[in-house]
């Protein structure tokens, strides 16, 4: 994962977090479509996240430390 993958990822999370956050009575139509969007594209980041995740258990499987 890059530098640019992992803040693309942080900033999706932020902005999804404040969408439902600030949801209810301030609700607008748009945010919908833009959830859809957002959650297509942190779907694709997870895999890469997942991956990362992975890498980090086999290292420490080699060196002998639980990860």
């Amino acid at each position: 994962m890059t530098e640019k993958d992992i803040l693309r990822y942080l900033y999706l999370l932020d902005r999804r977090l404040y969408i439902i956050m600030s949801s209810g009575s301030s609700w607008k139509p748009e945010y919908a479509h833009e959830l859809e969007g957002i959650d297509r594209e942190l779907a694709g980041l997870r895999e890469l996240v997942s991956q990362e995740h992975g890498k980090r258990g086999q290292k420490g499987r080699r060196e002998g430390v639980a990860g």
